[in-house]
């Protein structure tokens, strides 16, 4: 966005802003919140360049400390980015996935979206079935599971580093197939014709392990949203358990709702 374009849309939301000094929130709470609304809305599009600090205490007839607290909190939430010897700018936006609203497996629905979608596979094979894994798909002592422990990459970027279990009785020779590169969901349609219809998701913040943050590219030690996921097909069978790490600093989870 050109720069006068971009003082042009500043000077006109400025203009609209009427912040309550008799509020109980600091006024720096109150601006902080009225910019990242502007920004999410559009009225500031990403990339414009904001004004100066010394040019914010002119239009909103705030002190400069009040500016920089404000400025200082949209930057630390990713709203905004300073540029050295060029100013601040609204940040642009992280490509947002819906993935977990959807039935779809990873693979089919980032590629769904436009991604470009690789996959490096760590493990795949038979298992005895764990505890777990005996409970989801309701199997008696001794069944095997087929396991894949893979990490999907969305346009060359780790995304998300996933465990995956499958019912091996209802996926006879499914473990000896080269999976490398391909769709799990869309083999077992092709090869076996069970389709998913429907998936419950559990999500919660955890530590990512060590061996996991290697596999991600991530410092050891950080934050991601652990994912626990049971799909089943049409008749209500379990047929994929998986347990992942997702990576939201990458592309952050959108889910929509409505009032029906």
């Amino acid at each position: 966005m050109e720069d006068g374009d971009s003082a042009e849309a500043f000077r006109a939301f400025a203009a609209g802003v009427a912040l309550q000094r008799e509020d109980p929130s600091p006024l720096w709470v109150q601006l902080k919140n009225r910019i990242e609304r502007a920004i999410l809305d559009g009225t500031l599009p990403e990339n414009a360049r904001l004004p100066s600090e010394q040019a914010m205490c002119s239009m909103f007839d705030l002190s400069r400390p009040v500016i920089r607290n404000a400025l200082q909190a949209l930057a630390g939430e990713g709203r905004v980015i300073k540029q050295p010897r060029k100013g601040m700018f609204v940040a642009p936006r992280a490509p947002e996935l819906a993935f977990m609203t959807s039935a779809l497996g990873v693979f089919d629905d980032l590629s769904a979206k436009g991604y470009k979608v690789t996959v490096k596979t760590y493990e795949f094979g038979l298992h005895p079935a764990n505890e777990d894994e005996r409970r989801v798909f309701k199997l008696p002592e001794g069944f095997q599971v087929i396991r894949a422990l893979r990490v999907y990459h969305a346009n060359e970027t780790p995304l998300t580093h996933t465990l995956i279990s499958l019912p091996a009785h209802r996926l006879p020779g499914f473990e000896k197939l080269d999976m490398e590169g391909r769709s799990i969901f869309g083999t077992i349609r092709e090869l076996y014709g069970l389709t998913v219809a429907r998936a419950d998701r559990w999500l919660k913040g955890a530590i990512v392990p060590p061996e996991v943050a290697a596999r991600m590219g991530v410092a050891p030690g950080g934050a991601m949203i652990a994912i626990e996921s049971v799909a089943y097909d049409h008749d209500g069978n379990a047929l994929e358990y998986y347990r992942a790490y997702y990576n939201s600093e990458i592309a952050p989870i959108h889910v929509a709702t409505d009032a029906r």
